[in-house]
């Protein structure tokens, strides 16, 4: 893939509890992309697009409408909604790259926003998205499904149970360094096995938290990123895919719509071993989890080895390939905002720009995000310089 679109700014807000949240909607978009701005060195009159990514259920499709002046709508700049449930931020920053590689725009700013923080409740909003996929009215939401893929795993695998724990506890430490993340207690494998059961085996701090908080990014032309940017990073390759809603034929054995993902994308991108090219990666995790079956779907290790992997620091501070330095979405998830930052993550890792969670001069960065209870919706991207 050649070279023709980059990103070149990335800006966000300090993540807190929704709850405690004392910024405006419109606050938190302004503070997000002014700080996008910033970075890339350009005023708000020099964006040819915006693209807002959002979900319905949690803030509507009329929501941009409540902050176009922070996206620049008073100068009359396209607005472009995106919406594709809880991979909205990944599929937002592929229509970005798609604008810009079509030569219709050469600057287009992508924000994410934070989602949670729209209704009273988000929790009875969730609620409502698994009982159409099993046909009955309640009982069952996102940590279930998410428990009936780590079950299945344990039992496949004969995993104990200290590995979901592990694996949290890499997330929270690297969460306790970063400076914009949510939960920053950095609790130990034990605290974490002693924390509340919520669906087995998943507990209270192997979930994610409801979080607010906002991110914004700038993507320009080749032309455009080279004149302004000294570090651009280049989207090598990117794609998406979508499963159906049905369940019924569902195993739960691992991801399988991901890696079928993942290896197109990696075709696209020239990688032939995903472990030994890529430097650092973002992978979606709200439950802690997820990300060793990730491991295995995106191709860093074969079907039942993710924990050889976290027992040999290899995706660790400091390892081979890091993964989630950022502490990931178990540490910070802003709903449709979680997904755009796994982007900006990866985007700060290889500008050297990660503050407090920064890696070793990486040059290839993988990304991904996530939608739907049952993994039905993902985005994946290989980032370079």
């Amino acid at each position: 893939m050649e070279k023709k679109a980059a990103i070149i700014g990335v800006g966000m807000t300090k993540f807190t509890s929704c709850r405690r949240e004392t910024r405006s909607r419109a606050e938190l978009a302004f503070a997000a992309v002014k700080d996008a701005l910033t970075s890339a060195k350009l005023e708000l009159k020099d964006i040819d697009a915006s693209v807002y990514t959002s979900v319905d259920g949690f803030e509507a499709t009329v929501r941009p409408a409540r902050t176009l002046e922070a996206l620049g709508q008073v100068l009359n700049i396209p607005l472009i909604d995106v919406n594709t449930g809880g991979s909205a931020g990944g599929s937002g920053i592929k229509e970005a790259v798609h604008l810009i590689e079509a030569g219709i725009y050469d600057i287009v700013l992508v924000y994410g926003s934070p989602t949670f923080n729209s209704v009273v409740d988000n929790q009875q909003v969730l609620n409502t998205a698994s009982p159409p996929i099993f046909e009955k009215p309640f009982g069952i939401g996102a940590v279930h499904m998410g428990a009936f893929y780590l079950t299945r795993y344990m039992r496949d695998y004969d995993l104990p149970e200290e590995s979901w724990a592990d694996v949290a506890a890499k997330n929270h430490r690297a969460a306790a360094r970063n400076p914009y993340a949510h939960l920053r207690k950095g609790p130990t494998s034990a605290e974490i096995l002693a924390s509340p059961m919520i669906a087995s085996p998943i507990r209270l701090l192997e979930c994610c938290p409801t979080s607010s908080g906002a991110v914004a990014m700038i993507f320009a032309s080749e032309k455009r990123a080279k004149e302004l940017c000294d570090t651009p990073v280049w989207v090598r390759a990117m794609s998406s895919i979508t499963d159906t809603f049905l369940s019924g034929f569902k195993s739960y054995q691992g991801f399988d719509k991901l890696k079928i993902l993942a290896q197109k994308v990696m075709k696209a991108a020239g990688i032939k071993n995903p472990l030994k090219e890529i430097d650092v990666a973002e992978l979606f995790n709200p439950f802690a989890g997820f990300e060793l079956l990730e491991y295995e779907a995106v191709g860093f290790c074969k079907e039942g080895e993710a924990r050889r992997l976290l027992d040999d620091g290899v995706t660790d501070v400091g390892g081979k390939l890091p993964v989630n330095m950022s502490g990931g979405v178990v540490c910070t998830n802003s709903g449709i905002s979680a997904s755009v930052i796994r982007h900006a993550e990866v985007a700060l890792q290889l500008m050297g720009k990660a503050e407090g969670r920064q890696v070793k001069s990486p040059s290839v960065g993988l990304a991904h995000s996530w939608g739907g209870n049952d993994g039905q919706f993902h985005t994946l991207a290989v980032l370079t310089l």
